[in-house]
């Protein structure tokens, strides 16, 4: 397994640190500890940013003394069946950790949780947000250094499937307290709109909607304990209707989860800005560590579409 770190000195990316020295990580994995230098963004981390105009010898102090202390960082992470190096950058950090994840074709990119404001979040997102936007590979947001109770989120799509493989494969969770989530989403009724009459006489119908949604659910969750090869595993169908992402939060705190793990869509630029997402919301709202699993990178030849609708 591949792994990447990002560091920027803050305490929300040192319990990003802390979770990976919790988690169980395969033999033979290898894993990067990456520190951008932002030369955008001055307040951007606790560690010094760099300017254009800083003299060449401050900047290369500065890039040292970072360097140093990511070298002391990996010293914890360091185990003689792993490989551990460090890497410091300069530039835009989402950028240059999206860059990084992709040049070291990297399985799972970790990094902590900077609290922010529900107005900063409307107006400019976040980094780990924007990672998680354009990341080819899974993305870990840490907001606690605790890892031994997952909530496993799923809505039996291909895109929730990637998310349970990725659970299976890499190794990290087997020692972890397990439950399997699988809200009912019945959709919004054809009628919604239309006079209280119209709804009336629609309303039958919309309970046998909701009914079959309620069976897809439960079978969802089964079919996923079934494909997590595990007998300690829980799974639940929560009774609320619509605000999945609100259920899931609600759900993994009732808990007391973790982390959450769930799979996204891969949205055009577009789309994300009007439609955002489930794990969008998950990520914003939840109290816990969040594991987003996003679809396998594209292509080369269909990467001119990659934006569209």
């Amino acid at each position: 397994m591949r792994i990447l770190l990002a560091i920027d000195g803050s305490d929300p990316s040192l319990t990003a640190m802390a979770a990976v020295e919790r988690l169980p990580v395969p033999p033979g994995s290898t894993i990067e500890l990456l520190s951008v230098l932002s030369t955008a963004d001055p307040s951007g981390g606790a560690w010094p940013s760099v300017t254009l105009i800083q003299p060449p010898d401050a900047r290369d102090r500065s890039v040292a003394a970072i360097r140093a202390e990511l070298e002391r960082l990996a010293e914890r992470l360091s185990a003689p069946d792993r490989t551990v190096q460090v890497t410091v950058v300069e530039g835009r950090p989402a950028s240059e950790i999206v860059d990084a994840a992709t040049r070291l074709d990297a399985d799972l990119i970790v990094m902590g949780a900077r609290g922010i404001s529900a107005i900063e979040r409307l107006l400019i997102g976040s980094v780990s947000a924007e990672v998680v936007d354009h990341a080819h590979c899974a993305v870990l947001v840490v907001r606690s250094d605790r890892v031994g109770r997952v909530l496993l989120a799923t809505d039996g799509s291909a895109d929730a499937d990637r998310a349970v493989e990725f659970v299976t494969t890499s190794g990290l969770f087997g020692a972890a307290a397990m439950k399997v989530v699988s809200v009912i989403d019945p959709g919004m009724p054809w009628w919604t709109g239309l006079s209280p009459v119209d709804g009336m006489v629609a309303s039958e119908g919309y309970v046998a909607v909701v009914d079959a949604a309620r069976r897809h659910a439960e079978e969802t969750a089964e079919r996923t304990v079934s494909d997590l090869g595990r007998d300690d595993v829980t799974a639940h169908v929560p009774h609320r209707l619509g605000d999945i992402a609100g259920t899931i939060v609600n759900e993994a705190s009732a808990w007391s989860a973790d982390i959450v793990v769930l799979g996204t869509r891969g949205l055009g630029t577009i789309r994300r800005l009007l439609l955002g997402s489930v794990s969008r919301d998950v990520l914003h709202h939840a109290s816990m560590s969040v594991l987003i699993v996003r679809p396998a990178e594209r292509p080369a030849e269909d990467a001119s579409s990659a934006t569209l609708p």
